[in-house]
C-alpha cells in the first residue's frame, strides 16, 4: 500500500506489470489513518480508491467538474484537536464533517481522486481556477525531472521551475548501472557527475539537448490539460529543491512560498514579456 503522498502513475503501472500488488489509499491522522483504498479487483490507477465500510466521504459545494473539498465523518473521525477548540471548530463543519483542505471528485463508480489542495489552489489573471498539484504530478512523470512547481497565481499564463535528477542523467545520459554503479545521496552523484568530467549547468542551460528533451516532453504533457493550465515556459534550476534552503518540507514536500523567494528573479524573467 501507498499513501501520504502521491504516488506516479507511472510506478503503480509498472508494479502491476510485475505481478506485484501496489495499492494506492488515503486518509489523514485526524481520520485514524486511513480512509479509503484501492484493493484486488477494486482498483483504479489515478484514484485512491473507494471510502472504507462505514467512512462517510462526500465533496463539499463541486464546481461544474464536480470537484469541490472532501470531507469525511464516521467513528473513526476525530472528536477534536486536544485543549485547541479553535482549530476544531476550523476543521469541522457544524453538522459533524471534517474538513480535509484537499480538493477531489469521485467518479461514477464511487471512486475518490484527489485534484489538489484548496489552499494552493492558483486563480490566474483571468480568473480561472487552476489546481497545481496534478500538473506538477504530471510533469513530474519524465524521468529526468526531479521537483516540479507550478507557477500561476494571478499570472495571465502558467510557468514551471522544474529541477534534474542528477541520478537519472548518469543512468540515462552516461549508461551507468542504476543500480550499481549510481551513488544514492545526492552529493555523491553531482561528485560522480564531476567525475565523468560534466557539470549539471551544461544540462540546465537553454539549448542544451536535455533542456530540448525536456521541452519535447512538457509540450507533449501539456496535451493533457486546458490552454489555461497548460505550462508555457519554463525554467531549470541550477541545483534541486532541499530542506538546508527551505524549499522542502522534514518529509520532501515542496514549500511554495520559500520557494518564490528563493527563487523570484528567475519566476519574474519568465513574465518579462507578459
Amino acid at each position: 500500500m501507498t499513501g501520504a503522498a502521491p504516488i506516479n502513475q507511472d510506478i503503480l503501472h509498472l508494479f502491476h506489470k510485475l505481478g506485484v500488488p501496489l495499492f494506492e489509499g488515503y486518509g489523514m491522522t485526524e481520520t485514524t489513518a486511513g480512509a479509503t483504498l484501492n484493493y484486488t479487483n477494486n482498483n483504479r490507477i489515478g484514484s485512491v480508491g473507494k471510502p472504507f465500510e462505514g467512512s462517510g466521504l462526500r465533496i463539499a459545494d463541486p464546481n461544474e467538474n464536480g470537484e469541490g473539498e472532501i470531507q469525511f465523518n464516521g467513528r473513526h473521525i476525530m472528536d477534536g484537536y486536544y485543549r485547541n477548540p479553535e482549530a476544531t471548530a476550523d476543521t469541522m463543519t457544524e453538522d459533524g464533517w471534517l474538513k480535509s483542505g484537499d480538493l477531489g471528485r469521485i467518479d461514477s463508480d464511487g471512486f475518490v481522486y484527489v485534484t489538489g489542495r484548496l489552499k494552493e489552489i492558483y486563480v490566474s489573471s483571468a480568473g480561472k481556477n487552476i489546481a497545481p498539484l496534478v500538473i506538477e504530478e504530471t510533469m513530474k512523470s519524465v524521468p529526468m525531472v526531479s521537483q516540479c512547481m507550478l507557477i500561476g497565481d494571478n499570472r495571465k499564463y502558467c510557468s514551471a521551475l522544474f529541477t534534474l535528477d542528477v541520478g537519472a542523467i548518469l543512468r540515462d545520459v552516461h549508461g551507468l548501472d542504476g543500480a550499481t554503479e549510481v551513488p544514492k545521496d545526492p552529493a555523491e552523484q553531482l561528485a560522480k557527475l564531476a567525475e565523468l568530467g560534466h557539470d549539471l549547468s551544461e544540462y540546465t542551460a537553454v539549448g542544451s539537448p536535455t533542456y530540448a528533451e525536456l521541452e519535447a516532453s512538457v509540450a507533449e504533457l501539456n496535451k493533457k490539460f486546458s490552454n489555461p493550465e497548460q505550462v508555457k515556459k519554463f525554467t531549470v534550476l541550477p541545483r534541486d529543491l532541499s530542506v538546508d534552503h527551505g524549499e522542502l518540507t522534514p518529509t520532501l514536500k515542496i514549500r511554495r512560498k520559500q520557494i518564490r523567494e528563493n527563487w523570484a528573479s528567475e519566476i519574474e524573467a519568465m513574465y518579462a514579456d507578459a
